[in-house]
């Protein structure tokens, strides 16, 4: 097998790619808080019209549902509107069921977040310097795994990257993406969450999608969720022409599970995204007081922190698709924006939408200096 060239880091541009990169908040106070509810439907619905948004939207507010609607196309050339009930790929909102999975883990007293990487993998002496909890932090030390594969056009890349199996792409990772020492500020990086997948599945003894669908989907009466290359989600449009061949490989319906697995393979709907929150945050899935240990930090299991009371996290950027969730602990309002367009939820709309419903601009696109 040929080497694939190492990108050490992740320039601006890649934000169009693969999963998200947004790490750091913005929580700038302003007045565009809507309290009537009538009038926020309306202005909501104003704003996801008027950026011409194709996808589904989901907006509660201490129990009242302000917005369940369904915007454009999911398909152009097979003539597929979307409907509240169409399936997306969530990207990097896998990542709050990753770390949920680990949590639970934590709370069974199967492993540790203090746990280093040598209990659960071979390689070098290194890893007995990296922890779990670097890893939920974004603070692994690792360059992006997800990198090298939208980096170049090369689509002999791309065909050799998608060719392998599980186990190569670990070896591949733990040889070549050390950067040589944790972080001590988190850096997105897709890797740390794609090597937690691996430590989940060690430590069950399951698939990281059967631990997923049986631990988390089922208590949280998520029927409408599935895996990346496993339960297909409706074709995606607005991918980039210049990666595009016979073989479409840049579709992510076409990818095998295990590129994206944990740190961005889920497919979901709005509906049971909102079932995920009131499962997260309501006591079914565990204590609520550990969420107080979760808040450390800008980034951690899963989550930006936005405030005392605001935990998002941006999708954006994978090929044909994008999301964005947002949780106020507060009230419990939660938005939830899944388009089938790479860049349908940008930061102008969360940023907008946020605003007019929180009162506050959240903003979880801006990418952090790179090492």
């Amino acid at each position: 097998m040929k080497t694939i060239k190492k990108i050490p880091w992740v320039p601006l541009i890649i934000i169009t790619t693969i999963f998200v990169f947004g790490i750091f908040t913005g929580r700038n106070s302003t007045s565009g808080r809507v309290n009537d509810l009538g009038t926020l439907a309306s202005r909501l619905d104003t704003i996801l019209t008027n950026s011409n948004f194709r996808g589904t939207a989901l907006v509660v507010r201490n129990g009242n549902v302000i917005l369940r609607t369904a915007y454009g196309m999911a398909c152009d050339v097979q003539g597929i509107e979307n409907t509240v009930y169409s399936q997306f790929h969530i990207a990097s909102v896998t990542k709050n069921f990753t770390g949920a999975a680990i949590l639970l883990l934590e709370m069974e007293g199967l492993l540790s977040t203090s746990d280093t990487l040598d209990n659960f993998f071979v390689g070098g002496d290194w890893l007995q310097n990296v922890t779990i909890a670097h890893l939920l932090a974004m603070q692994g030390g690792f360059y992006d795994y997800s990198a090298w594969f939208f980096a170049s056009p090369d689509i002999e890349d791309i065909r050799e990257a998608l060719a392998m199996s599980t186990e190569e792409l670990e070896m591949y990772i733990l040889e070549n993406y050390w950067s040589g020492a944790p972080q001590t500020q988190s850096i997105y990086c897709n890797t740390d969450y794609w090597l937690l997948g691996r430590v989940i599945e060690q430590v069950s003894g399951m698939p990281y999608e059967e631990f997923i669908a049986s631990r988390l989907f089922a208590p949280a009466g998520m029927v409408n969720s599935g895996f990346s290359g496993i339960d297909n989600a409706v074709p995606p449009h607005g991918i980039p022409i210049i990666y595009m061949d016979g073989d479409n490989l840049i579709d992510p319906n076409n990818w095998p599970f295990f590129f994206s697995y944990s740190t961005g393979g889920i497919i979901s709907t709005i509906d049971d995204l909102n079932l995920w929150l009131d499962a997260y945050f309501g006591d079914e899935l565990f204590p609520v007081f550990l969420l107080d240990n979760i808040r450390v930090g800008v980034y951690n299991y899963g989550w930006i922190f936005a405030s005392d009371n605001v935990w998002h996290h941006s999708g954006s950027g994978m090929p044909g698709f994008s999301a964005q969730i947002i949780y106020d602990q507060s009230d419990s309002t939660r938005i939830i924006l899944l388009s089938n367009h790479w860049a349908g939820v940008n930061r102008n709309l969360v940023r907008t939408v946020s605003d007019a419903v929180l009162g506050v601009s959240v903003d979880g696109f801006a990418i952090p200096t790179a090492r």
